[in-house]
């Protein structure tokens, strides 16, 4: 064999192991999580190919460098550099072939730059392994398979002179200058340049779990949009809120409940028969809200959401991110001025996402975690304590403060791995999907929490708040777009002050925090991207969240994606419940007026986390 072809063959040869590998992944991506998509066609895969032949150019950068020297490919030093790229690029891609379902997101790096998250992972290694096993089996099988064809690469050619050296070395660092940039354009490919592919459903089929953790470990922080001057920003939306309630003070007590996992498709009310039997109960006393929305993914999103009206609208969740020890204001600070007695209580162990960081820095008074909890009974054995006996003795807690308070109540036992005390295994039938028989379990810990706070005198006066932090796994395909992906219950119950009934307008986490002050009646200015929900005022309702690149935002008749610079759906959700007719583009005039909302958002969200003015005074 002639050197030029030799060398080429010896390098591109390997190179072509790693690419069918991340094709193999696209395959196992989409046979794992079949229901997800829909209408994925050639150019779906052709994107893929870009994508991946980028990522083949960041990863085995070294590699090829190292292969301009030993250009026979025979080194132990050139396979060790090969498989120092090759193993992480497989472990990543298996990881989201079951993790995704919980995310509906290719994993980032926020993985592992989540405060705490290293010894969440190592108390719940034993349950990922029992549940998981077999992707570890994926992993083995398809690494031991790539070393073999490694092996089989080497191949023998004459030594090449240096006019043969330049013809292979020339071409060789063109193409691979093209592939770390994702081709010759003027900015390097980017997860949001998927969208050119595929729709927004199917962007996480196009991209590759490697390329969106290094684009995501790359990042150093977010570039304000420019979409509006400054002068006109606030015209379109102004996150400064100032509520000058013409009712009396209330001061009542308020207990938010954050559920772990509960998706709305869960709960009977909203699809019968369900699996919350108290929760309906409550539901037929409260005042319910069907068009409710999470306004971000994960537990590590829900918070800086539900306490200080701030989405998560960037790749990293807030707390995880540069900004989040930015000042902000919260549902807590605001009542600590109106004397209240505030807390948050989390049955997993203190440093869990960033938990107790954040509501230091939004003004909690009092952070209970695992190491507050009196009593080791009842530990799960992963996460934390039982939602019972914790519910039970959040009671006891709230029964010792000072009146008027506030407390967060963040449930745990709806994660994954599902865990069910032993003694009450039996009482509970589950469904077709792991997460059910503890949503069950969760529910009826719930019950057993308001039985007994019942019987406290501060029950009549209190204002329950129950909503998710997150969705989950879904039981129907019909559930899993990009409307119901984020569909959360949200109930507010003090049936001596608030008449049952469904409001069917949209709403967020992020309406929590103005929602209470509102409805109670406490003057307030504030910074928040959500508005009460207790405004006669419908038609300024509406919900924002990202994924993959996408901004969404939902208002009473319309989800319009935003890719950035374009509009690339627009669906009438209520009635069209599939997002199969997609009317942007059609000229409608709720397109613009809601792509004009949307910037204004994106823009006053980025700038106001860039230059740390989350707060009224900023």
């Amino acid at each position: 064999m002639n050197a030029i072809k030799g060398m080429y063959r010896s390098l591109f040869s390997k190179l072509a192991i790693a690419f069918g590998t991340l094709l193999l992944f696209r395959i196992l991506f989409i046979l794992f999580n079949f229901n997800a998509f829909d209408g994925l066609s050639f150019n779906t895969f052709l994107g893929g190919a870009r994508f991946d032949i980028m990522t083949m150019g960041i990863l085995f950068l070294p590699f090829i460098f190292g292969h301009f020297v030993d250009v026979k490919g025979r080194s132990l030093v050139l396979k060790i550099l090969y498989f120092l790229a090759y193993v992480p690029m497989v472990l990543l891609s298996t990881l989201d072939l079951e993790y995704y379902k919980f995310t509906q997101k290719r994993t980032g790096s926020e993985l592992f730059q989540t405060q705490g998250l290293g010894d969440d992972v190592q108390r719940i290694s034993g349950s990922l392994l029992t549940d998981f096993w077999y992707l570890f089996i994926v992993a083995g099988v398809i690494i031991w398979c790539a070393f073999k064809l490694y092996q089989k690469s080497v191949v023998s050619f004459e030594s090449p002179n240096w006019r043969q050296y330049l013809l292979f070395l020339i071409p060789v660092f063109g193409l691979e200058f093209a592939a770390y940039r994702g081709g010759v354009q003027l900015k390097p490919l980017k997860v949001i340049d998927a969208g050119s592919y595929a729709n927004a459903e199917n962007i996480p089929v196009v991209v590759n779990t490697p390329f969106v953790f290094i684009k995501s470990f790359s990042k150093k922080g977010l570039t304000e949009a420019k979409y509006f001057q400054a002068e006109e920003l606030n015209l379109y939306f102004n996150p400064v809120q100032v509520l000058e309630p013409s009712k009396a003070l209330s001061k009542k007590n308020v207990v938010l409940i954050i559920a772990e996992s509960f998706n709305k498709e869960y709960i009977g009310t909203f699809n019968p028969p369900g699996y919350t039997p108290f929760l309906d109960t409550l539901i037929s006393k409260s005042l319910v809200f069907p068009y409710a929305f999470a306004n971000g993914k994960k537990s590590i999103e829900a918070l800086p959401a539900i306490l200080s009206s701030v989405p998560s609208l960037m790749e990293s969740p807030y707390i995880a991110s540069k900004y989040g020890s930015n000042k902000v204001e919260s549902l807590a600070s605001i009542l600590n001025e109106q004397g209240y007695t505030t807390s948050f209580f989390h049955g997993g162990a203190n440093g869990t996402m960033g938990f107790d960081s954040f509501t230091e820095i939004a003004g909690v008074d009092q952070y209970f975690g695992l190491d507050e909890y009196d009593s080791k009974n009842g530990h799960d054995g992963s996460w934390g304590i039982f939602d019972e006996p914790y519910l039970a003795y959040v009671v006891d807690e709230l029964s010792e403060m000072q009146e008027p308070f506030f407390s967060s109540v963040f449930t745990l036992s709806s994660h994954h791995p599902y865990a069910v005390p032993d003694s009450l295994e039996s009482r509970f039938r589950g469904g077709p999907i792991p997460i059910l028989k503890s949503v069950e379990y969760a529910d009826h810990a719930i019950q057993r929490f308001f039985e007994k706070a019942q019987k406290q005198p501060w029950f009549n006066e209190t204002l329950f708040i129950i909503t998710a932090d997150h969705t989950s796994q879904f039981i129907s395909p019909a559930f899993n777009n990009r409307v119901d992906q984020y569909a959360v219950p949200l109930i507010f119950y003090a049936p001596k002050y608030i008449a049952p009934g469904m409001d069917e307008r949209v709403a967020q986490q992020a309406d929590i925090f103005p929602s209470v002050l509102d409805w109670m009646g406490i003057p307030a200015t504030f910074v928040g991207f959500g508005q009460s929900v207790f405004s006669p005022d419908t038609s300024q309702a509406f919900a924002v969240n990202y994924i993959n690149g996408v901004y969404q935002i939902i208002d009473n008749n319309f989800l319009l994606q935003y890719d950035g610079e374009r509009a690339i759906g627009l669906f009438e959700y209520r009635k069209d419940k599939l997002l199969s007719l997609n009317l942007a583009g059609k000229g409608l005039p709720s397109e613009k007026a809601l792509e004009t909302k949307l910037k204004a958002i994106i823009q006053q969200y980025q700038r106001r986390l860039i230059y740390n003015q989350l707060t009224k005074l900023d």
